[in-house]
């Protein structure tokens, strides 16, 4: 590892550029909000971190390392620092094993480093002090290359659309027959979304849940394939999505890990039925024009119409707000969730 291979004043630069360059690129991919911290606060946070962090490390080797390795571990460890902190409840594991991964390395490398024999014993305390600055100049590069262990996956994850989370409830078929996905027959998980049951869990727990509702939902509407249930952080305003290419619906990881049942199982009920939206729209392309004209088929055109240029709000919340599948996919959320805590209120009643 060479150590000056930059003037001071292009170094630096590098610093600034670069660290700006990925703040954007994290916040656009991998920004979440810190646990029990808002948006805003946690934005603030990872700022005053970047900052300090890259102005110290620049400090540290601005004399006698300043090369591209240093930048890289540079602008690194802030990013890898805060993502620790920000994930560790969603990716216990990975976020584990990264650290122990870092440390171990740490370790071995200061063993090999401080025992290696030292032949000028009268030197034996600078040696030492020369042995401690270059395991440590060397053990941030170490952590900092450690540490992708956490970033690559979570990148790679959201990149290609894999969620945070996934519900480890098996979605399914509708098969209306059945008594296994009824309110009635899952009640017990129903009462989940009480809200002092809700905030008690975590956020597998909650998602696995939200499975077994999705999977209600799918008998009640009569949706003739599965529906994949994840997390991802999704940002701009919006809690949650459909997408019918590959019949997913994804919710926001913060929407549910700081919302209320309610609001979370309303963004799980409206998603539902764009999907059943979806299915009136490929059942209308398949049926004879004498049978186009059915009630079941009254707001099809629309469906079709928006969903070929869906206004996603971003231009005009009014835009999006006001189309025909957004007021009927709300209205029914609100009556669905209405519905399952009317079963609630009942069965305490009883």
């Amino acid at each position: 590892m060479k150590k000056n291979t930059m003037s001071l004043a292009s170094y630096l630069a590098y610093q600034v550029i670069w660290t700006l360059g990925a703040m954007l690129w994290y916040r656009g991919l991998f920004f979440t909000a810190l646990p029990g911290i808002s948006v805003a606060l946690s934005k603030t946070i990872l700022w005053v971190m970047t900052i300090v962090l890259v102005a110290v490390g620049s400090l540290l080797t601005k004399s006698r390392w300043r090369n591209w390795f240093s930048v890289v571990v540079n602008i690194l460890l802030p990013y890898e620092l805060y993502t620790i902190f920000a994930y560790y409840i969603y990716l216990p594991r990975l976020v584990w094993a990264s650290v122990a991964v870092s440390v171990v390395m740490v370790v071995v490398f200061f063993v090999l480093a401080m025992f290696m024999p030292i032949k000028n014993i009268t030197e034996r305390k600078a040696i030492i002090l020369k042995r401690l600055k270059n395991v440590f100049m060397r053990s941030r590069f170490i952590i900092a290359m450690c540490l992708l262990i956490l970033i690559v996956p979570i990148g790679f994850s959201i990149a290609f659309g894999h969620g945070l989370l996934n519900t480890s409830v098996e979605s399914v078929v509708t098969t209306r027959e059945s008594r296994d996905w009824t309110i009635a027959y899952n009640m017990d998980t129903v009462l989940l979304l009480q809200e002092e049951e809700w905030s008690q869990l975590d956020e597998q727990e909650k998602l696995d849940v939200l499975g077994v509702i999705a999977n209600i939902e799918i008998r009640y509407l009569g949706i003739n394939h599965e529906l994949y249930l994840k997390t991802a952080i999704i940002g701009g305003g919006t809690l949650a999505y459909y997408d019918d290419m590959n019949y997913e619906i994804v919710i926001d990881i913060d929407h549910l890990r700081d919302d209320d049942a309610y609001e979370v199982l309303q963004s799980l009920c409206h998603e539902c039925y764009h999907s059943y939206q979806h299915q009136l729209i490929e059942l209308y392309e398949s049926t004879d024009d004498e049978y186009k004209g059915m009630l079941v088929f009254m707001y099809v055109d629309a469906y079709i119409e928006e969903f070929a240029d869906y206004d996603d709000g971003e231009d005009s919340f009014w835009g999006y707000y006001s189309q025909v599948s957004e007021i009927m996919a709300r209205s029914y959320a609100y009556n669905s969730v209405n519905d399952y805590y009317e079963h609630i209120e009942e069965y305490f009643a009883e």
